[in-house]
């Protein structure tokens, strides 16, 4: 991934060697066999096809997929992703083994091909923003160059960035001052200022055992993280940060420098007073859900431009956090998708794979690392313009992505709360926690507060995530979310409103201690890769197995292929019954050889296997090399 601001320097002489090598390599990717002219508007998202029809001159932001990472054939993808491999932190090989991530690494994990951008810049684009996972470079151009960029060989799709409301604070919750109390010691945090918080969702008795997400690493996608290493209560936290990165600017700072009137709370503080339900500690005050983990903070968000917002910072933040090696992502930020002039759209978007936000949540999760999301919050951007429904990227599935809700100190659901379903029917949210008068650092004076939200009720859900990672090392992301959701307040009889309810951290930890193995979701749907992966010359078929749980039993299961971008990719898989995973529940099987229908060979890439029966979806992924 490139970050915006970033440049590479070299001397005199090595850039005229790097400049042959250049042109000899744009020579090569100008040969590339690729569809011809005439096809280029067939790459052209229909959402662009009016302004470019038009040719108007005013910019839009687009995003240039691409075909291929410049591999030249099966061996030289081979051996990149065997670079690849070698080249991953320890961290994040850590997790991938934890999770049982199979291949290592596939092809989201290589570079986009320098040339590529080179060409974009060549045309007077510059790139904002290059995502590996999607294999593309976001850029403003006028109708005429999208018109010239489809052209390109190289270049496989065009599509416009989506635009998005934010999560706004709920209305008429007013913050309130709190005391810190006085001549305790840290024995006495049970009468902190977070203890009614932690209490509802089990959290001390966690730290009461020594577990307060010592090695674990989160990282925190939020906006303004303002005065984060200035707080008491948040100075032991900033020893634990690893790093820090600013997406909207392209800076290492993750302060928003932004000139705006700093009131209480501060409008550009919302990252810290998020970061603070997690991380602070302060002597018998204060007491973040897991103050010993270790913290990774990236600015995602510009919060003052709360109108139209671009989702390209938040996926950039998840693919750092990958390369970081974080087990955890929180996110107390969420989008609704607009599609002008039909604000109507916005709803049938919320499927868990058709925003990038979404979509690269889900390739984080497919990373093993565990994503905790804000469900967001009701409220209006226009009068005609009012949500109640979930928000991407709380849309993504729940064995991926945990969404979380939020009660008051009663366990009642906050009115300001999201509700479920999402557009294809899931349950949402996932999960519920406090988020009515939290406590929290206020971080333009040093003082504490109370503020209200989803944004807060989800870094406590994090921060119990990373206890019980600490407590159970082991446990892979898919484990944790397992344990929460079949141990919360509603587990049987989950709703739309509350999803399975409050957490239960004890019980949770109880639940991964005596749960081993593999087993179909007693209410759900589960599918198993059983190899081989990736295909290859040698091994040319896979073989999946999959399972329905009683809620879906009598349904029609549907076993799809699907790419990387979640598009359909040709094929629908016939499958049989089986004994080979009958005794985890996996009664099912299915084979697919890297064809599409009519058996054209796929292209070498990333691929899902997903299942779906009864409104429930769980998936597979596999690489193809042949």
């Amino acid at each position: 991934m490139v970050v915006p601001g970033e440049r590479t320097r070299t001397g005199g002489s090595r850039v005229l060697a790097a400049l042959a090598v250049l042109a000899a390599l744009l020579v090569a990717v100008s040969a590339r066999s690729g569809p011809p002219p005439s096809d280029a508007a067939a790459k052209i998202d229909p959402r662009l096809l009016p302004a470019v029809r038009a040719g108007g001159t005013e910019p839009v932001s687009v995003w240039v997929e691409f075909r291929d990472k410049g591999e030249r054939g099966p061996g030289d993808l081979r051996r990149r992703l065997a670079e690849a491999e070698t080249a991953l932190s320890l961290a994040a090989r850590t997790r991938r083994a934890r999770a049982h991530v199979e291949p290592l690494v596939d092809p989201l994990d290589l570079p986009v091909f320098p040339p590529y951008l080179d060409a974009l810049r060549q045309r007077g684009l510059t790139p904002y923003a290059v995502s590996r996972w999607f294999n593309a470079a976001a850029v403003r151009a006028d109708a005429a160059r999208v018109d010239s960029l489809a052209a390109l060989p190289f270049v496989s799709r065009i599509e416009p960035v989506e635009k998005a409301m934010p999560i706004r604070e709920p209305a008429g919750t007013a913050p309130l001052r709190l005391e810190a109390p006085t001549g305790l010691g840290r024995a006495d945090l049970a009468d902190g200022l977070t203890a009614p918080q932690l209490a509802q969702i089990g959290v001390p008795t966690l730290h009461d055992s020594g577990y307060a997400g010592a090695g674990v690493i989160v990282c925190v996608l939020d906006d303004g993280f303002n005065f984060w290493n200035v707080h008491p209560a948040l100075a032991h936290a900033a020893s634990h940060v690893i790093a820090t990165r600013d997406f909207v600017r392209g800076t290492g700072d993750p302060t928003d420098t932004t000139h705006v009137p700093c009131l209480v709370p501060c409008p550009l503080t919302h990252g810290t007073n998020v970061w603070s339900c997690m991380a602070g500690y302060a002597d018998s005050t204060y007491a973040g859900a897991a103050f010993d983990a270790s913290f990774a903070l990236a600015r995602t968000e510009v919060d003052t431009s709360e109108r139209i917002v671009e989702l390209v910072y938040w996926a950039m933040g998840a693919e750092w956090a990958d390369s970081l090696g974080a087990d955890i992502l929180s996110s107390s930020l969420g989008y609704v998708f607009f599609d002008a002039p039909d604000p109507s759209n916005g709803f049938a978007g919320m499927n868990g794979h058709t925003t990038i936000i979404s979509r690269a949540a889900e390739i984080a999760a497919a990373k093993g690392i565990l994503v905790v999301n804000s469900v967001g919050n009701k409220g209006c951007l226009l009068p005609t313009q009012c949500w109640d429904y979930v928000m991407a990227p709380a849309d993504v599935n729940g064995d991926s992505l945990i969404a979380v809700g939020a009660v008051d100190g009663a366990g009642s659901i906050a009115s300001f709360s999201c509700l479920g379903p999402t557009a294809d029917g899931r349950i949402k949210p996932d999960l519920v926690a406090r988020g009515v008068d939290d406590a929290v650092v206020a971080a333009g004076d040093l003082g504490y507060l109370t503020l209200s939200g989803t944004s807060f009720s989800c870094p406590l859900v994090a921060g119990l995530a990373a206890c019980l990672m600490q407590a159970k090392p082991d446990a892979s992301a898919a484990d944790v979310i397992r344990a929460l959701r079949h141990t919360a307040s509603r587990a049987l009889h989950p709703d739309n409103a509350y999803g399975y309810g409050i957490p239960n951290g004890p019980a949770a930890l109880a639940w991964l201690r005596d749960t081993t193995g593999f087993s179909t979701p007693p209410s759900g749907v589960a599918i198993r890769l059983a190899g081989p992966n990736p295909l290859t010359r040698a091994a040319p078929i896979t073989t999946v197995l999959f399972g329905l749980g009683p809620r879906v039993v009598g349904s029609t299961p549907h076993l799809r292929v699907v790419d990387a971008q979640g598009r359909l990719a040709v094929r629908e898989l016939p499958f049989v019954r089986s004994l080979a995973g009958a005794h985890a529940g996996l009664d099912w099987a299915a084979t697919w050889d890297g064809r599409g229908d009519g058996g054209r060979l796929l292209r070498p890439g990333l691929y899902f296997i997903m299942l779906e029966a009864g409104g429930l979806r769980a998936a597979v992924r596999l690489v193809s090399l042949r």
